[in-house]
């Protein structure tokens, strides 16, 4: 054998022999389950963090989306959920409503996160 085919026939066999090595084995990402009492949570979270309970509050819970964003901390490996949250404040004489949006990032039944934007994981 001539050193040209011995030279094309190792760089064959290189070269498929890489083709037949598996990939690096990728993370497994594993979704929380939704959380079920998270109305409540969401209710006592602001009720705990106001100075007191406001009577022209309202608040407008959404249903939990699934969350992007890793719940599992330096450990990782599974996400959570978002929930979406409007807060609506009314003045006494109802002329004027500001509403504050949030998103309330839970990983089962525990709210992990609050943010003011989908986008920004806690």
């Amino acid at each position: 054998m001539t050193k040209t085919a011995a030279a094309l026939l190792a760089a064959t066999l290189l070269v498929g022999g890489c083709a037949w090595n598996d990939p690096a084995p990728r993370e497994t990402i594993v979704r929380a389950i939704p959380p079920r009492n998270h109305e409540s949570s969401i209710t006592n979270y602001f009720d705990a963090t106001a100075k007191g309970i406001d009577p022209n509050r309202e608040l407008i819970i959404g249903t939990p989306q699934r969350g992007a964003c890793p719940m599992g901390g330096n450990s990782g490996g599974y996400v959570g959920w978002v929930v979406p949250v409007e807060y609506k404040t009314r003045t006494k004489d109802s002329a004027t409503v500001t509403v504050t949006r949030y998103f309330f990032w839970f990983s089962d039944e525990v709210i992990r996160g609050v943010t003011r934007r989908m986008e920004v994981c806690p």
